[in-house]
């Protein structure tokens, strides 16, 4: 079977959520019986390369990653692209964004883990914030949260992406969908992609769409063999790119699934597609 699972996690592969195993088991046995099968599964995600290892390592197969929603393509266990942002670029966006909007949080993810720099820097916001990660549990990021490891970060640390969180009122979601118009306006040297309450910064050209393309040539692969799924509004590159076998969850936004071709209820929904020939 030459097919290949090109799988965003958060919402997609981790819906329903498993805060102790990271998969549930059902989504887990999928996505092994399909790679026993001679399928091939690929994490496209907006998560770091290190949480993509340790996903790997739950799976317990051969998979590849595309971390930072496409700004890296990890394939057989080494790293054979990568595009960071500018240094100069991403604190320029960062200042401009802070001074034309009410921000609640920044986050960097760099060749050295992920910064996280809040709104208010006090120690009732970094207890909030260390609270939160460690409510996650296994589906948590490794984040720093000290003011000057981010500053140390936005001067020296490869930045492959910019999380920028506006909130969680219904009002954030709105300034973050303006703002992410904003940015693809201004910016040229950016992509940017809305989420809800977030914004994601990658360099330009750096999509998941863009990179799973980059991927398919570098390994020769027709791309009627790919199946994209995902959730959120970093995977409508993905559903453009390959629409004919695209996949949006039900549970997604509107704006997200006008573009995939199905939905899915259920992640192993899926089986219906791939062994259907």
């Amino acid at each position: 079977m030459n097919k290949i699972i090109a799988t965003d996690l958060d919402g997609t592969l981790f819906y329903p959520k498993d805060h102790r195993n990271i998969i549930c088991k059902q989504n887990l046995y999928f996505v092994q019986s399909f790679i026993d099968h001679g399928g091939k599964l690929i994490i496209v995600s907006g998560r770091s390369l290190s949480y993509g290892l340790k996903v790997k390592e739950v799976i317990n197969r051969n998979i590849d990653i595309v971390p930072y929603n496409g700004a890296c393509i990890y394939q057989n266990n080494q790293l054979v692209y990568s595009k960071n942002i500018s240094n100069n670029e991403v604190e320029s966006i960062i200042n401009d964004l802070f001074s034309s909007y009410k921000l609640m949080a920044i986050v960097l993810f760099t060749n050295d883990g992920i910064f996280l720099r809040l709104r208010k820097d006090s120690k009732f916001f970094r207890f909030c914030a260390k609270f939160y990660f460690k409510s996650q549990r296994a589906l948590a990021e490794d984040v720093h949260i000290e003011k000057e490891e981010y500053q140390k970060a936005l001067k020296e640390k490869e930045i492959y992406k910019v999380l920028v969180l506006f909130g969680l009122s219904n009002k954030s979601k709105k300034r973050a969908l303006e703002a992410n118009k904003v940015i693809r306006n201004s910016y040229e040297n950016v992509e940017s992609s809305w989420s809800s309450f977030c914004v994601e910064i990658t360099s330009k050209g750096c999509s998941k769409g863009n990179a799973i393309k980059r991927y398919c040539e570098l390994n020769n692969i027709n791309k009627d063999e790919v199946y994209v799924v995902g959730d959120s509004g970093n995977d409508i590159s993905m559903f453009k790119e390959f629409h004919e076998h695209s996949f949006a969850m039900s549970h997604a936004a509107k704006t997200v699934k006008k573009y995939a071709k199905y939905n899915l209820d259920k992640y192993e929904d899926l089986t219906r597609y791939i062994y259907e020939k």
